[in-house]
């Protein structure tokens, strides 16, 4: 999961009502608690990039960090406490007031708070709108690939809206499974394999450029293989027998 910025913290004035400088994120109710941990750790690494805490401010959860570190079971249960605390915004959504004060600062100290970055999580072949106004300052909202609205993040400053309008998230790359060199052997004997066949093609693309050239290395590299043969090489040609009967040396 990554995020995208979602605007800027701003006064009460310009984000639509409210307390000034705080952020609004409202999960969609049907998200099981997993998921939610989840955006708010996405949430709270990208802020700490930014030597940044979140913090709530709601009754009974105010001045509370949330913290990634924490056991996953006291993350949640901050959550729900959240989600409770706030007064219900929709049937659809649950909603979780915050402020992202420098990390070592109060949200009260001058300068701690004020024309934060906001950021929003994204969800892989899905999209992000933006949009403006209903008392929710500039806000952007994270839909599936589905069209279904999933996050939505709102009091930023209108005066400061992101200029994108939008944007498509792409899909997340599905990375090919590793391949495996020669099935049926260990990882140490399949690194033995792919050494000795590069150090043989080397030599013996070495030696045929040589043999051309005369190049008076040539004979010393060719004792060299003939005098000291490493394991690794007998261990390929015994492959290579074991594989092909009728491979010729």
């Amino acid at each position: 999961m990554s995020t995208v910025r979602a605007g800027f913290t701003g006064p009460s004035s310009k984000i639509g009502g409210s307390s000034d400088y705080h952020i609004d994120l409202k999960l969609l109710n049907s998200l099981p608690i997993a998921e939610r941990v989840k955006v708010f750790d996405t949430l709270a690494n990208r802020y700490a990039q930014n030597k940044r805490n979140i913090e709530f401010s709601n009754a009974g959860v105010s001045t509370d960090i949330y913290d990634v570190n924490k056991p996953f079971s006291e993350r949640a249960g901050l959550l729900q406490r959240v989600a409770a605390a706030h007064a219900p915004s929709s049937a659809d959504f649950s909603s979780y007031d915050f402020y992202v004060p420098f990390k070592g600062q109060s949200r009260f100290q001058k300068g701690a708070v004020e024309d934060a970055s906001i950021y929003i999580p994204t969800i892989a072949g899905g999209k992000v709108r933006r949009g403006s106004g209903g008392g929710y300052g500039h806000f952007s909202e994270a839909l599936d690939p589905s069209g279904k609205v999933l996050y939505r993040v709102g009091h930023g400053n209108i005066d400061r809206p992101e200029s994108d309008g939008g944007l498509t998230v792409p899909q997340t790359p599905v990375l090919p499974p590793p391949v495996t060199q020669a099935s049926g052997f260990s990882q140490r004997q399949q690194d033995q394999l792919l050494g000795a066949g590069s150090a043989l093609n080397f030599l013996s693309d070495y030696l045929g450029k040589s043999e051309k050239k005369t190049s008076p290395y040539s004979g010393l590299i060719s004792s060299l293989l003939q005098s000291q043969r490493d394991p690794t090489e007998d261990f390929l040609m015994s492959y290579i027998m074991g594989s092909n009967p009728n491979a010729a040396m």
